[in-house]
């Protein structure tokens, strides 16, 4: 039957044409989009590091000043008035390396013996207590540690896991500006949001008012959004500025993730779309070269063939074409992750190119089924007297 079938497909070969590139080009579509979908959940399967529920953070107005005791005192009497107030239990100080910010600062060299590139964090003592963050190995920084012998580093997990994997490397030195001491890991810092990807990480110590772009609050639980506006004055009396911006961390984690959903969701809507009408033209293509052969059916059914085997031999026609669509449309996909096309790893795009495949045989034999069945039901007299 199926050397039969290849015949047919054959000899009607311009005619399958059209159906061969619909199949094709809706089977790229859908590996494009699987696979970057793919590869965007996998980010949100990592943790982010910190806590959000309950944190608030505050854009301070510029603050630089050539006065370098003037703004010291600033930020320790704000940091003052802050912990002075029930509803906040944490304070610390961040520069624009910090939550929910775009912002970018890396550092790398090969003085260890290995490339490695790595984003930098500066930070203060106190943004493990107020940000949440889970230590793994070691300890955080103290106020002592700005009189160690060597200054001192965190790293994350996912810097060990790729350039130290299966060690400790607690008290050891690392050069990065100079020789310091790795004294801590901490389990993740996606600081730029759920879908950013995870890269190596390096915090490191320093002073408040050197690093006071952003201030970071542990709320009471349960604080009120009005409490934003008394907030607001403590902040801009104490700096005397008014341009300071207060940002409720959960709600910006929120906005910020469903602005990718939404993409993920209209890009999916336009698979969905494309899938309907590849549904719609094959189950059409079906009816019409069904009604176009009733007298081929009427004929087989006359000569013995059962319903059953011209119910099975429209839909395996249709699933061979689909099958050789499909073999074309892998040829061209097998080749991004083979070359290296992308950065994306490459068991990403050989998922895709298997969910694409199960998507579109699924849907093809699912439209196949009514149109073979009702060839079945097609009789030699009623062939014969529709000619």
């Amino acid at each position: 039957m199926i050397s039969h079938i290849l015949k047919l497909i054959w000899n009607k070969k311009k005619r399958n044409a059209l159906m061969v590139l619909e199949i094709f080009l809706a089977f790229l579509v859908l590996f494009c989009v699987i696979a970057y979908v793919i590869f965007n959940l996998n980010k949100t399967n990592a943790p982010l590091g910190f806590e959000t529920l309950d944190r608030w953070s505050i854009e301070l107005d510029n603050l630089d000043s050539s006065d370098t005791l003037a703004l010291q005192a600033t930020i320790e009497n704000l940091e003052s008035n802050l912990l002075a107030q029930e509803e906040i239990e944490a304070v610390s100080f961040a520069n624009f390396v910090s939550p929910f910010k775009n912002n970018n600062w890396t550092n790398g060299n090969d003085d260890n013996g290995f490339d490695f590139f790595a984003r930098m964090v500066p930070t203060d003592y106190e943004l493990a207590n107020t940000m949440g963050l889970k230590l793994i190995e070691g300890r955080w920084f103290t106020e002592d540690d700005f009189n160690a012998s060597y200054e001192p580093i965190v790293m994350n997990k996912y810097f060990m896991d790729e350039y130290y994997p299966n060690k400790s490397m607690i008290d050891s030195t690392f050069i990065i500006d100079g020789t310091k001491k790795i004294i801590g890991v901490v389990e993740a810092y996606k600081y730029r949001g759920e879908f950013s990807e995870v890269s190596p990480t390096i915090f490191f110590l320093d002073h408040k008012w050197e690093n006071h772009a952003t201030v970071l609050l542990k709320m009471k639980e349960g604080t009120p959004t009005s409490f934003e506006e008394k907030l607001s004055q403590i902040v801009n009396t104490t700096t005397k500025k008014t341009g300071n911006i207060i940002v409720n961390l959960e709600k910006e984690r929120i906005d910020q993730s469903r602005e990718s959903w939404m993409l993920f969701i209209a890009l999916l809507s336009v698979c969905g779309f494309l899938c309907i009408n590849v549904a719609l033209g094959l189950f059409g293509v079906l009816w019409y070269t069904i009604n176009k052969r009733k007298a081929e059916i009427g004929l087989r059914q006359a000569l013995g063939a059962h319903s059953s085997d011209i119910s099975k031999h429209f839909i395996m026609e249709i699933m061979i074409l689909t099958l050789l669509s499909l073999l074309l449309g892998v040829i061209f996909a097998i080749q991004v992750p083979l070359l290296e096309l992308t950065e994306y790893p490459k068991e990403i795009f050989y998922k895709a190119i298997v969910y694409s495949i199960a998507i579109i045989l699924t849907l093809v034999f699912m439209c196949a089924l009514f149109p073979s069945f009702q060839a079945a039901k097609i009789t030699p007299a009623n062939s014969l007297h529709e000619d």
